[in-house]
């Protein structure tokens, strides 16, 4: 049987820094970072938002220092201001 406490804190090693965000194997979408309960009381890194990650392991998660993008994990932190607007998809495109 794998032991699971290793490959845990080498996780929560690799994002335990302020300002380390995550990508989803190697995607361009950036997500915040949290903690969250995973096997036997361990806690590793989860997305923010909590996008689910299929094969879901802490291995799928790539440490980044890129501003984070993803929209869900922005309205969790607060900052949905920083959003882009979406365009209306009919009738003329407002002016600013």
């Amino acid at each position: 049987m794998t032991e699971i406490a290793p490959l845990a804190a080498s996780t929560r090693e690799a994002f335990g820094d302020p300002g380390v965000h995550a990508v989803v194997r190697s995607g361009r979408t950036v997500h915040a970072v949290g903690l969250g309960q995973w096997f036997d009381e361990q806690q590793v890194p989860e997305l923010l938002c909590h996008t689910g990650v299929a094969g879901w392991s802490p291995a799928a998660l790539e440490p980044t220092r890129a501003e984070v993008t993803c929209a869900r994990c922005l309205r969790k932190l607060g900052r949905s201001g920083s959003l882009s607007r979406q365009l209306p998809l009919f009738g003329d495109v407002p002016e600013d």
